[in-house]
């Protein structure tokens, strides 16, 4: 596997006329490097050093030599797993040859817990320390790669703007094909609400007191990032998706589904890797996991998690059990064909379905006539066309809306003393358009308990959505070669199931 070019760590601002994307606060957390060591390496790690038996002692000795020269604060397996469990992997890689191939590891019987205990999570004191650690961990022998672990933020975008405000339709995107996913045209159907569904959202903060929010949901893992941007962005997340039908605020896509949320900060560090691995193990088949993170990649433009080595992994192992992984392609504006991202997960199918963000029909735009969010974003494109900061590529398989969305939040659409009664007509990114597709699954899934009395296959599910949606459109600039996929259409999805 080529070796990856580490990003420069800065901060990204994608701008176009009348909006900025807003930065995201996660200083007080540490970077930290993951090296996955090579299976054939009999290599186990405590907390504060390597180890191996006799016979690979100079192995972990080189490691620890590395180490030395910097001042570690822990070591840990990046998927939680405790030091019996990573022990376990030293005979099974002692009795692999160098480099071994495909039908010699299923031969050998490794499987998804022998390949992630080869992760290893090392946080040094000095956050500016990871380039270098990461690089002289790279040179040994025993390690396939090493990489800083990537910052994520949510695949949101946020803007400023004053005037008159459009409110109708205000959440356009629940009604009928080919301008919304058709969610209100099959809610009569039993089930296809997302009823029997827990939808499990990951990224790093929630106010789950808002008052369109169903009580009792849950944080099941994780610690939550404490600054209102990373709140804001995670109630407009669960907003799209089970806010609760009453006489006030939104309604979410799949409403009768139940929410749960797990931090991606785990022992004080991002982790989704560990924390998709939690919420695997909590979730049953027919249940859902939402990615709502993004992190620079190699040309330093934001791209989807799956990216990242150990991130696929715990991808691949959630999609195994019967969880569908929607994922967030992420507002870097990158194209994942590119040769840069050959043999990574941009170019793998980890199982997941990846979303991109199209443009919404031009009525359910917010503007004023003074400029800014203003006329010219009457003309920003071609409705399901791809909207300009959205990745695109072969893996991403379905759209959503990716601007303007009406849901809970950030208040301007209405403010108050308390966040509890905020909502939002300008949710948008891959942000916005990834809950839309997940409560489109959530209704699909409960559609299929309600109707087969078992949930469909992760697969089945993204190549319903995928045949059954309303295509993709060209706009300007923007070729249909740029891959977002179809807008789903849940009316048609349902015959299907």
């Amino acid at each position: 596997m080529a070796q990856k070019k580490l990003p420069r760590r800065k901060t990204l601002k994608l701008e176009r006329r009348g909006f900025t994307m807003a930065a995201f606060e996660s200083r007080d957390i540490p970077d930290y490097v993951v090296a996955e060591l090579r299976y054939e390496s009999p290599v186990a790690y405590t907390r504060s050093q390597f180890a191996a038996p006799a016979a690979a002692a100079n192995q972990a000795d080189r490691l620890n030599s590395v180490l030395a020269k910097f001042d570690i604060v822990s070591i840990r397996n990046q998927f939680g797993f405790p030091a019996t469990e990573v022990r376990k992997r030293l005979p099974l890689a002692a009795a692999l040859p160098d480099e071994p191939s495909a039908r010699i590891l299923k031969t050998k019987g490794t499987d998804a817990e022998f390949r992630q205990s080869g992760f290893v999570q090392i946080v040094p004191k000095r956050s500016q320390d990871c380039n270098k650690l990461a690089a002289a961990l790279r040179r040994q022998k025993s390690v396939w790669q090493a990489y800083v672990a990537p910052r994520p933020v949510p695949a949101g975008l946020s803007g400023s703007a004053t005037g008159t405000r459009l409110f109708e339709p205000a959440q356009g995107y629940l009604y009928s094909a080919p301008a919304g996913i058709g969610a209100a045209d099959v809610w009569g159907l039993a089930g296809a609400k997302g009823k029997g569904v827990s939808i499990c959202d990951i990224e790093g903060a929630w106010n789950t007191k808002h008052e369109d929010l169903p009580a009792g949901i849950s944080l099941i893992g994780g610690t939550m990032i404490t600054t209102l941007d990373w709140r804001n962005h995670g109630t407009a997340v669960l907003g799209e998706m089970v806010s609760v039908p009453n006489s006030k605020g939104c309604v979410g896509i799949s409403h009768e589904a139940k929410a749960i949320v797990h931090s991606a900060v785990i022992n004080g560090v991002f982790n989704l890797a560990q924390a998709l691995t939690n919420a695997t193990g909590q979730l049953k088949a027919g249940d859902v996991i939402l990615i709502e993170l993004q992190a620079p990649g190699p040309n330093n433009k934001y791209v989807a998690m799956q990216y990242w080595d150990d991130v696929f992994s715990a991808i691949v192992v959630a999609t195994a059990k019967g969880i569908t992984v929607v994922e967030a392609a992420a507002n870097g504006n990158e194209n994942f064909d590119l040769p840069i991202f050959n043999n990574t997960g941009l170019q793998k199918d980890s199982g997941a379905i990846v979303v991109g963000a199209g443009i919404p029909p031009s009525n359910a735009l917010d503007f004023d006539g003074s400029g800014g969010f203003g006329a010219a974003y009457q003309n920003i494109g071609v409705p399901r066309s791809r909207i300009w900061f959205s990745d695109y590529g072969k893996i991403v398989n379905v759209q959503g809306w990716g601007f303007h969305v009406a849901t809970l939040a950030y208040g301007d659409l209405q403010g108050d003393a308390s966040e509890n009664k905020w909502y939002t007509l300008r949710f948008s990114g891959t942000s916005s358009a990834s809950p839309i597709v997940t409560g489109a699954v959530a209704c699909i899934q409960g559609r299929s308990k309600a109707k087969n009395g078992a949930p469909l296959s992760p697969a089945k599910v993204r190549q319903i959505l995928m045949n059954s949606g309303t295509p993709q459109e060209p706009g300007p600039g923007v070729p249909l070669s740029q891959r977002i996929g179809p807008l789903p259409n849940l009316a048609k999805a349902m015959t299907l199931v």
